[in-house]
């Protein structure tokens, strides 16, 4: 099997992202060519965003045409995702506590904790309390 270009490996990375196939099937394909891709990529800047980092890199072709790439690195398990109030509330459900108790800790009705949860789950991306202890607690 033969070597690919860098144009036929854009030509790839583009159809990956207009197909409307299943996210996981297509990504598995673009690892590989987008870390190709990047080995040859000089970076242009760096922006500082609430939730992580965006890279912008630029990088020439096979054929020298020139090509730019904006990658963007998230920060872990909620940091900086979670308003003071939700990383307390956060907090409480690592230790175990029920929406009941984190109400009355916090003084505010189990309502506002049901709806600063649900906010929480949100952000974090997860659907369970065991998954938000996996990810958030020490």
């Amino acid at each position: 099997m033969a070597a690919k270009t860098l144009n036929q490996m854009l030509a790839e990375l583009r159809s990956c992202g207009s197909t409307r196939l299943r996210r996981t099937a297509r990504v598995i394909d673009a690892a590989p060519l987008i870390a190709r891709l990047l080995g040859s990529c000089r970076t242009l800047a760096v922006e500082e965003r609430p939730h992580g980092l965006v890279f912008r890199l630029q990088g020439a072709t096979d054929t020298a045409a020139m090509f730019a790439i904006s990658c963007v690195l998230h920060l872990p398990a909620g940091a900086n995702l979670l308003t003071e109030a939700e990383q307390a509330v956060a907090e409480h459900l690592c230790e175990g506590r029920t929406l009941a108790q984190i109400a009355r800790l916090r003084g505010v009705s189990p309502n506002t904790i049901k709806s600063q949860v649900r906010q929480v789950f949100r952000k974090l991306n997860v659907e369970s309390r065991v998954a938000l202890v996996r990810r958030m607690c020490p």
